[in-house]
């Protein structure tokens, strides 16, 4: 079998079976979990080439070749990056489909064919039904039986569910997208959100033991943590916990907010963030000094709710805002329907205009590879006080930074982190490409400084339009390029020889 693929047992046991699995110097222990009466399964992921033994509950081996097509292996942290296993690049670019495979098989087979020719690689799901406006049906399907009092039997999993899921998150696999898979959520009639924490535990070990082995598997303790007034801090760090030691692979793990951002922890490997203040993505990445992700800044579509009402320039407006601050951004498209078939949260088909303009972006991100927020005015780092020195400012210009940075330092705190998150210039960089996006601003010239020792390529960026236009080339030192005097505008600097940007 293939690195990264699963092995499976499928064993005859009077309790939940063991199985250590080696291979070298490499012994991983996995638990099995129950498929039927007296029936159990043991599944693992390797991610060793060459002979594996196991045993325990069982004995054997098997070989495990070379990864090959489109598999990579599961996506790691790195930095405040993300790369495949493999060392594959990956740059997300999530959408949100909630409530998904609680709908029917035909709306089920119509939203796989729409994320097909989709651009998203990363979808953020439920494994719990979930009620809101525009998704109150009940599923065919619940995760667990029930107890004779009608309250759920946590020891008592439902096969034909959990066999439904796993087929999905198969398919997602096997389409290149990665199942961002919430855990819990605040939005249910039906009493999952009112599980005991030890319920809760039960659970979450059910998940481990039969999804880990799933390499497009990321771990979302929560959508909206902090309205499920059920759970405490403490708890949120126990399960946090109970999938950084029981998880075999490490698989990604996060946990998303609605007002309070969780702070950092171990078993945190990025963080999923809830906010229209795109601006703050840097600040955010230096805070945590993780990946972060925008999973939720608004949706284009015009249902009443605020957040759902976005239009679709406003929306890749703000996609661009956060990707040039270092962050990674989430789409979501709430446009009404009778049908009340909205891709938000049942799926089906997309009608906004900014997925094709998202992979606009997502393109020009592998292109240019990871870059890290950068800012040379002195206007400085939002999370830091201004700095008086300004790299190749003359006396005028010193001068008048010197009055404004003891301007600035006379504001409170929360004030000045305010207004230099606002004027903050969106820029990311690496040493061949510099990008900067000037938002809502528009200027018909911008002058550019770049190294003196080098050579270099000038791009306009139309967001909207998605063109790129070659301005200047084999230019170097402080120069002026020509606008065309609109919105959404971005410039990309590519090097083409000498020194790095």
């Amino acid at each position: 079998m293939e690195k990264y693929g699963i092995f499976e047992l499928r064993l005859k046991c009077e309790s939940e079976p063991n199985v250590t699995f080696t291979c070298g110097d490499t012994a991983i222990n996995v638990k099995g979990f129950r498929v039927g009466d007296g029936e159990y399964a043991v599944r693992f992921m390797p991610q060793t080439e060459g002979v594996w033994k196991y045993g325990g509950a069982a004995d054997g081996e098997f070989t495990c070749a070379a990864n090959t097509g489109g598999n990579h292996g599961p996506v790691i942290a790195n930095g405040t990056h993300f790369r495949y296993a493999d060392g594959t690049q990956y740059v997300p670019m999530g959408t949100t489909c909630y409530a998904w495979i609680h709908q029917t098989p035909e709306l089920i087979a119509k939203t796989l064919e729409t994320l097909a020719s989709a651009p998203f690689n990363k979808i953020r799901m439920c494994v719990f039904p979930k009620h809101m406006p525009f998704n109150q049906n009940d599923p065919e399907l619940y995760p667990f039986d029930k107890k004779t009092d009608g309250s759920w039997d946590v020891n008592r999993p439902n096969e034909r569910f959990w066999v439904h899921l796993e087929t999905n998150i198969g398919k997602l696999r096997d389409l290149g997208i990665e199942a961002d898979l919430i855990l819990f959520h605040p939005y249910d009639r039906w009493g999952f959100a009112d599980f005991s924490t030890e319920d809760c535990l039960i659970y979450l070990d059910y998940c481990i033991r039969r999804l880990s082995a799933y390499r497009n598997i990321w771990w979302s303790l929560a959508n909206e943590y902090d309205l499920i007034p059920q759970r405490k801090a403490e708890d949120w760090d126990a399960f946090g916990e109970k999938i950084l030691s029981e998880d075999p692979y490490r698989h990604l793990t996060s946990i998303h907010h609605c007002l309070a951002i969780y702070p950092k922890r171990d078993w945190m490997t990025h963080c999923s963030i809830q906010s229209g203040f795109v601006k703050r993505m840097a600040e955010w990445q230096k805070e945590y000094n993780l990946p972060v992700m925008n999973d939720e800044y608004g949706y284009e579509g015009n249902i009443e709710y605020d957040w759902g009402n976005l239009s679709a320039f406003e929306f890749v407006h703000r996609a661009w805002t956060v990707i040039t601050g270092g962050g990674f951004v989430t789409h979501g498209e709430t446009y009404y329907r009778e049908d009340e078939a909205l891709w938000w949260a049942k799926g089906g088909e997309l009608y906004g205009q900014s997925p094709e303009r998202l992979a606009f972006l997502k393109a020009l991100q592998y292109e240019i590879g990871d870059v890290e927020p950068y800012s040379n005015t002195f206007f400085g780092n939002p999370n830091e006080k201004p700095n008086e020195n300004i790299e190749g400012a003359d006396a005028q210009q010193q001068d008048f930074a010197r009055l404004f940075v003891r301007v600035m330092r006379s504001l409170p705190e929360f004030e000045l982190r305010s207004f230099m998150t606002g004027f903050s210039p969106s820029i990311v960089r690496n040493e061949n490409y510099r990008l900067q996006y000037l938002g809502r601003q528009c200027p018909c010239r911008l002058d550019v400084k770049l190294p003196e020792n080098g050579k270099y390529k000038v791009e306009v960026i139309d967001i909207w339009e998605m063109t790129r236009t070659v301005a200047l080339t084999e230019v170097s030192g402080t120069l002026q390029v020509k606008l065309p005097g609109k919105e959404g505008v971005a410039i990309l600097v590519t090097r083409t020889s000498g020194e790095a940007l």
